[in-house]
């Protein structure tokens, strides 16, 4: 996926992908059980060179529901500083236990859920407030959660 640097002719990577912290990488994750998702993204040298003490990436990750279910943020929001003259960087996100609902469980409306969601995060940079430069990397797998 795509970051744009803020109107520059500079693109460059976000990847995602969602870890089971309870066995071997999984499609198939426990409701209950928590997770996390490992991030990683590229700066492009001239950019690179330009990134400071006072620059923060801001990072959020965001569960879209495949048929009935939720839609929501996953953990909070994540700030990594950024380091003058770093061309990657990696950050993994905790997903707390439970924050989706799994297959055949209830939303607050009564209706079943599906437990499918496709996982995007969301990437800032951040110069005392919000610059133009941002960007997405999408989990390019679908993730399932079972009812525990």
């Amino acid at each position: 996926m795509s970051i744009e640097w803020g109107g520059l002719p500079f693109t460059s990577n976000m990847s995602a992908s969602v870890v089971d912290l309870g066995q071997a990488p999984a499609d198939v994750l426990v409701a209950n059980q928590p997770c996390r998702i490992d991030l990683q993204w590229d700066v492009p040298a001239p950019i690179a060179a330009l990134i400071n003490a006072g620059h923060q990436f801001r990072l959020r990750a965001y569960a879209e529901s495949i048929g009935p279910g939720q839609e929501k943020q996953l953990g909070g929001t994540d700030f990594v500083p950024g380091v003058p003259g770093q061309l990657n960087y990696s950050h993994s996100m905790n997903v707390a236990a439970g924050s989706l609902l799994g297959e055949g469980q209830v939303d607050p409306s009564g209706q079943p859920v599906s437990g499918l969601y496709k996982v995007a995060c969301v990437l800032q940079l951040m110069n005392g407030g919000a610059t133009r430069i941002s960007g997405f990397g999408e989990y390019t797998r679908h993730v399932m959660f079972r009812a525990p």
